[in-house]
Order: structure tokens, then C-alpha cells, then sequence
């Protein structure tokens, strides 16, 4: 797969690039901001919960500690263990009921906590008491769910629980008690204390930041002792977490006193454990109450994001335009620049790099206009020259003056052959001076192709035959001098060496706006390795390079040419209805445009 940076356009991957990245800039920073504050929430919540249950802990267990010890002072009382070891009908003991009465009803009356203090006697079957403090047989403790925890042990606390008095409830409140069992000197059981705490007074020793949670307090075992408020919005049964707290509470790190879980749905429980009793004190609060606070954080980060990635979009336009509008001018100008037009310059009002390319730009296509305005100038003054080493290659001027004098010798002398072919050679040679011009009509070309011919019937005594068949129309054309007579020349070389008699023609018409020649043989022919020697033949190389410098390539010679069938020659110009100049002539050319 390639590259896309090297297929997609510059605008497109600077705009996209840019809003890639300030987009994951900005979901970093969003959602980093928002991980740490709510972290920082829920660290100060931890926190604080943790103090605060600390010190309900700290009251609860001085309340215990309390109830215990005033448990242990009446259960191990001299009074209190004769009373219950005395019959039930007997007079000490009926005299010392409102003793033992008293005893038990003045701890309700001095501590605030205490709602009653209640004795379960194994030798009583009829309850003495005055409101919930009293006497009361032991069968009524007997059949109580809480029996069963209190016989297997020396003392025990209840949770939270209705206190019934003679079958009616003691009060609208329940309690929470702790039972501690009545030895005798025996160390036999013969009765059970009762302490019973007022629920309120537990509760208002909980009180505290519990409106956004739910608090309980738990015994050793997990058993619930006191919940905070069993009607409030985020209370949730306790029959619901008992058999769950054991496992999120083992799990928790060590050290650590708060756990993440999922309990109907996802909330934070924070506890505290007392040393001495292995009591716990928790609360349990929803998770998006917690976060409550980090919510409106994480929509007031939502709504900057938004306006960042705004101004993001806005910027990454902005740049991109200002980046691409240079390069795309600079790119145009390129493209202008290979049609051929070096003479645009990029207007150029930056200096940074931008301004750099621009500048070396302009001096680019200054340069190139420059040197290609000096390389046509070499090219023309080299054609030039090339055309005057041909032009003395074929026009030796001296050679006329001296074919004159001969002529006049050999008429003097009565040499009339001798005179004709001089006169005939004069005729050519003046031909091709013509007054140093490069161009002349086809008339011009026929009449030195003809004075040619007949100074070749005289030589080769009229064996070769020529035929000429050039109309009238073709006259007042132009054509490069010199054209026709090296391909004639080369027949009569190449064709009829050895002495064999033959014929040459000459033809010429209009094909296509174009001037079509043709010299054709009947010699020898040649193979096409001879072919090959005879177009590097002086003449046969001078008429095609000619040809070649003044109308391009698209005008040249073709030769067909099979041994023992002859030789034809094609030779293709442009028609010309005047002459041009040599300069013209040669920059169709030589020169390079821009």
C-alpha cells in the first residue's frame, strides 16, 4: 500500500492531519481532566467517610463498652445472684423484687442510651417488672429467635429488633440488645441480663453525611445491628448484602478500607472495623452520586472540546489556504512554464520559504529564457555557418572566371565541342552562384539540371538518354539550389558504370501542398549495403543535410533501389512561393521556441 502523504493532496492531509491531531489533543486532555477530578472526588469521598465513620465507631464502641461493663457489674452482684437463687414463692425473694427491680431500672433512668434492662430468670415463670424494666420468666426468652445465639455463649449482641412487653410492643422504637448470662457460684446458669439500647440513640450516634447513601453498622459476623434509615431512596436490604459483603470485603487490597461493586448497580462502600469488637461501621453510596459533581465537570470539559474542535476546524482551514495557496500559484506557474512560457514570473510577497521557492522560481525561468536565447543564437550562427562551408563546397566562385577563359581559348582554337561543354559548365556554375542566394524557382533548377545533362550526352556519347518531365505550373516555385543534379550525378556513378546504356528521368508534381521529385533509373541498382555507401555520397549527403536544416525533418529524400532494376529517388519540399530568407530558413529549425 503507498504512502498516502505521497498520493492525497497537500490541502486534504494538512486539514485532516491537524484536526486528527488537535482532536486526540483534546479527548487527552477531556477525558485526563475528567479521570482525575473524578478520581480526586472519589479520593476525598473515600476520605472523609472514613473519618466520619471512624468517629461513629469510636461513640458506638465507648456506648458498648459502656453496656458491657454495667452488664457485668449486675451480673456478677451479690444481690442479684441470691435473688435468683431463691424460689420463686418464697418470702426473701418477693421482698426483694422492687430491690432488684430498682437496680435494674436505674440504668435506664441515669444513661440516656439505655431503654430498659430486662432479667430472664430460670426459676421464674411470672414476670415482675415496672414498663419494660423488670423480671420476666425465662421461657419468654426461651421461645425468642434470639436464644439460640445466647445459649451457646457467655454474652451477645441483637441487632436492631421490637421489644415486646406481655405480648405488647415497649415503645414505637426498637432496640438493640446485648444478653450476658447470670452464673451462680456455681458457675451454673440461672438467669439471662438484657440491656437493651435505644435504636434512635444508636441511630443519632450514626448521624451524619448519609442523604446521597445508606449506613449500617454490622457485627463480627455481618450480622446487621443498626441501619441508618431503612426507608431512605438508596437504602438497600440487608438481606440483599449479607451473603455478598463477606467476599467484597476479603477482596478489597490490604490496608484498604472501600470497595467497588456492583449491587443493583455500581456503588462505593466505605467501612470502618473496630479493634476490640470487630464491628463495622459502612456506608454504601451510588456511584453517580459520587460523580455527580464529576458529571457537570465532564460537561463543561464536553462543551470546551466542542468549542475546541470548532476553532480546530476554523484554524486547520485557515492554515491549510495559506499553506496551499502558494504551492498550488507555484504549481500553476510550473505548469505554464512547460507550455513554454518563460516569460511569467510569480508574483512573490513572502520571505519565508515560500518567498525562497518563489524567488529561485522567477530566477529559474529568467535563467532558462536566457540560455535558451543564447543556445538559438549559437544554433543560428552555427547553421550559418554550416550553410557557407556547403554553399563554398558547391560554389567555387574562382572556377567561373577560369572556365570563361578556356571557353574564348577554345573558340579561337576552333574547338566548338570544347567550347560547348565550357559554355554549358559556365551556364551551370552561374546557375549556382545566383548571386550568392540559397533559393532558386524550379526553372532555375531545371535549366542547370539540363546544361548537366548535355555535358554528359558529350561525355558519355549519347549512351545515356534523359527524360524530363517537369510542367509549366512548377516554375515560379522555390526550391533550395543544387537539389536535383548530385541524385542525377549519382545515377550515372552508380548506375551506368562499365559502359551500359540506359535512360534517367526527371519528373516533379504537386502532392498534398508539396513539391514531389522523382530521378529514376534503369541501371545497375544497388543492394542495400550499397544503398548505404551512396547516402553518405558528398552530394547525396549535402542535398538531404540542406533540406534537413531548412524545413525539419518532416521534408527529406526516400531511395528504392533493387540490384538490376534501377534506382528511384523521391525527394519531398515544401512549396515555397517566394524565396525566403536564409535566416528564416534556417531558424524553421535550428531555433528552440518558447
Amino acid at each position: 500500500m503507498r504512502n498516502p502523504f505521497k498520493t492525497i493532496p497537500f490541502s486534504i492531509t494538512f486539514f485532516t492531519s491537524f484536526l486528527f491531531i488537535s482532536a486526540v489533543l483534546i479527548a487527552l486532555l477531556g477525558s485526563t481532566g475528567y479521570y482525575i477530578t473524578n478520581q480526586e472526588v472519589v479520593d476525598k469521598t473515600i476520605s472523609s467517610r472514613r473519618l466520619l465513620l471512624n468517629e461513629i465507631n469510636k461513640q458506638i464502641e465507648l456506648q458498648l463498652n459502656t453496656v458491657e461493663n454495667d452488664s457485668l457489674v449486675i451480673s456478677s452482684n451479690p444481690v442479684v445472684i441470691q435473688y435468683l437463687q431463691k424460689s420463686e414463692s418464697s418470702f426473701e425473694r418477693i421482698e426483694q423484687n422492687a430491690e432488684v427491680i430498682d437496680l435494674l431500672s436505674r440504668h435506664s433512668y441515669v444513661d440516656e442510651a439505655v431503654h430498659s434492662v430486662q432479667l430472664y430468670a430460670k426459676n421464674t415463670t411470672v414476670s415482675t417488672h415496672i414498663g419494660a424494666n423488670g423480671v420476666f420468666a425465662y421461657d419468654i426468652l426461651k421461645n425468642s429467635p434470639s436464644y439460640e445465639t445466647i445459649r451457646n455463649a457467655d454474652s451477645a449482641w441483637f441487632g436492631a429488633r421490637p421489644l415486646e412487653v406481655e405480648g405488647y410492643l415497649a415503645g414505637k422504637e426498637g432496640v438493640v440488645s446485648f444478653m450476658r448470662k447470670v452464673l451462680s457460684t456455681k458457675g451454673e446458669e440461672i438467669g439471662i441480663l438484657s440491656f437493651n439500647l435505644k435504636l434512635s440513640y444508636i441511630r443519632q450516634l450514626m448521624s451524619g453525611q448519609t442523604a446521597d447513601g445508606a449506613r449500617y453498622v454490622l457485627d463480627s459476623n455481618m450480622r446487621l445491628m443498626v441501619e441508618s434509615d431503612p426507608e431512605a431512596e438508596y437504602a438497600i436490604p440487608h438481606s440483599e448484602l449479607a451473603g455478598r459483603l463477606p467476599g467484597i470485603i476479603d477482596r478489597a487490597s490490604e490496608g484498604a478500607s472501600y470497595a467497588v461493586a456492583e449491587l443493583g448497580k455500581k456503588r462505593l462502600l466505605i467501612w470502618s472495623k473496630q479493634q476490640r469488637t470487630g464491628w463495622i461501621a459502612m456506608d454504601i453510596i451510588p456511584w453517580d452520586q459520587i460523580t455527580q459533581g464529576s458529571r457537570r465537570i465532564q460537561q463543561t470539559i464536553g462543551l470546551a472540546a466542542a468549542i475546541c474542535v470548532i476553532l480546530a476546524v476554523t484554524m486547520a482551514f485557515f492554515l491549510s489556504r495559506q499553506f496551499v495557496r502558494p504551492i498550488r500559484r507555484l504549481i500553476q506557474a510550473m505548469n505554464r512554464m512547460k507550455q513554454g512560457h518563460l516569460d511569467l514570473r510569480v508574483e512573490n510577497d513572502y520571505e519565508n520559504e515560500f518567498g525562497y521557492l518563489n524567488k529561485n522560481f522567477n530566477q529559474m525561468t529568467q535563467n532558462m529564457a536566457r540560455l535558451l536565447e543564447e543556445v538559438n543564437e549559437q544554433n543560428r550562427r552555427k547553421r550559418e555557418a554550416e550553410m557557407r562551408v556547403l554553399q563554398e563546397q558547391i560554389n567555387p566562385h574562382f572556377l567561373y572566371n577560369t572556365l570563361d577563359t578556356m571557353n574564348w581559348h577554345a573558340i579561337e582554337s576552333g574547338a566548338d565541342e570544347i567550347s560547348r561543354m565550357l559554355s554549358l559548365l559556365g551556364r551551370m556554375l552561374r546557375i549556382g552562384l545566383s548571386s550568392g542566394a540559397a533559393f532558386i524557382t524550379v526553372a532555375k533548377e531545371l535549366e542547370h539540371l539540363q546544361c548537366y545533362a548535355e555535358l554528359q550526352k558529350i561525355r558519355y556519347r549519347n549512351h545515356i538518354r534523359f527524360e524530363f518531365d517537369l510542367p509549366d505550373s512548377l516554375n515560379d516555385y522555390y526550391i533550395p539550389k543544387l537539389t536535383l543534379q548530385p541524385f542525377v550525378e549519382n545515377a550515372l556513378i552508380h548506375g551506368f558504370h562499365s559502359g551500359r546504356r540506359g535512360m534517367i528521368r526527371v519528373a516533379g508534381w504537386l502532392e498534398d501542398n508539396k513539391l514531389i521529385f522523382s530521378v529514376e533509373d534503369d541501371g545497375h541498382g544497388m543492394d542495400p549495403a550499397a544503398l548505404s555507401v551512396s547516402r553518405e555520397h558528398t552530394g547525396f549527403r549535402n542535398v538531404r543535410e540542406r533540406i534537413e536544416l531548412y524545413f525539419g525533418f518532416e521534408y527529406g529524400i526516400k531511395v528504392d533501389s533493387r540490384p538490376g532494376a534501377g534506382t528511384k529517388v523521391i525527394v519531398c519540399l515544401p512549396k515555397l512561393d517566394q524565396e525566403p530568407s536564409e535566416a528564416a530558413g534556417i531558424l524553421a529549425e535550428g531555433e528552440v521556441g518558447a
